[in-house]
């Protein structure tokens, strides 16, 4: 049931985006990663809205938005319009874009092509571009990107519909921790309502959306920064492991701020919450000290 702080707005090709406001102050955008829903953020975002107001959305296809109407809709590179729309919508001029896992890459898309909208980026387990490229998955990137596009829709749904069931079923949680889907301290309880999540999730949206994040690359983004960036990065992160995707994006990006997680997973969220929680609030106060900017 949708609480009084759901909204929802429509696209111009008709693409219905659900998303929330809630709580004031210093207003922070919360973007998630594909397969994933707003609930993902159910440890940090009660610690965040003691001092910020807090917006989530879901993603085309995913959660409660409708899938995408349109390829382009299910893109990176239009993620930051439905961005800006939302904000627009809760009448917020700036806010600190929050990413996970693809978010990341929606964040800094965001700033390439609005970057008044942005008073600071954090990028939480998720690249700059290019996320196959530097992620360590049991098949080769190429081959997991050649699958995306070469496979038909109405295939990759079917396929789709019957791993989805699989990990939402009891043996789904030791099939998707031994696919590094989730962590070891992951409770029982949060990965089922992951797995059950990506059930849900709309095929076609989804196969687009992933070929659209391995082709997309904003590395360029982060030489040319003007806002803080925080970082944050795990050792033990199958889809962003630090070494291939935290430590470089610092290096490229001047003046950036890492956090690395020895024990990370792709799942940090719902594993370290208050340690991430925490360093972005630490984050957000040192970028409001100096303004900001």
């Amino acid at each position: 049931m949708m609480s009084i702080n759901d909204r929802t707005l429509t696209l111009p090709d008709t693409t219905r985006i659900a998303y929330r406001i809630e709580g004031n102050g210093p207003a922070l955008v919360l973007t998630n990663g594909l397969t994933t829903t707003t609930t993902f953020w159910k440890y940090v975002r009660p610690i965040w809205l003691q001092r910020h107001t807090v917006v989530t959305w879901d993603l085309p296809g995913h959660g409660n938005s409708g899938p995408a109407q349109s390829a382009e809709s299910a893109t990176i590179q239009a993620q930051p319009r439905c961005i800006a729309s939302v904000m627009s919508a809760t009448g917020i001029d700036r806010a600190f874009q929050i990413g996970w896992s693809t978010g990341s890459q929606v964040v800094l898309e965001t700033y390439r092509q609005f970057p008044e909208l942005c008073r600071g980026l954090v990028m939480l387990l998720g690249p700059a571009g290019h996320v196959l490229q530097t992620a360590r998955l049991p098949l080769p990137s190429g081959v997991i990107h050649w699958l995306l596009r070469a496979t038909a829709p109405r295939a990759f749904a079917a396929t789709f519909r019957v791993v989805s069931r699989t990990l939402s079923h009891a043996g789904g949680l030791m099939l998707g921790r031994r696919l590094g889907l989730l962590g070891a301290h992951v409770s029982a309880q949060d990965a089922l309502s992951v797995t059950r999540h990506i059930a849900s999730v709309d095929p076609l949206t989804l196969q687009r959306m992933a070929c659209s994040s391995e082709t997309h690359d904003a590395h360029a983004v982060l030489g040319a920064l003007r806002v803080p960036l925080l970082i944050v990065a795990g050792d033990r992160d199958p889809f962003a492991p630090s070494d291939l995707v935290g430590l470089p994006t610092h290096r490229s990006a001047a003046g950036s701020e890492l956090l690395r997680l020895p024990e990370g997973t792709h799942t940090a969220l719902l594993e370290e919450p208050t340690l991430i929680a925490d360093a972005v609030e630490q984050f957000i106060a040192r970028a409001l000290a100096r303004g900001g900017e």
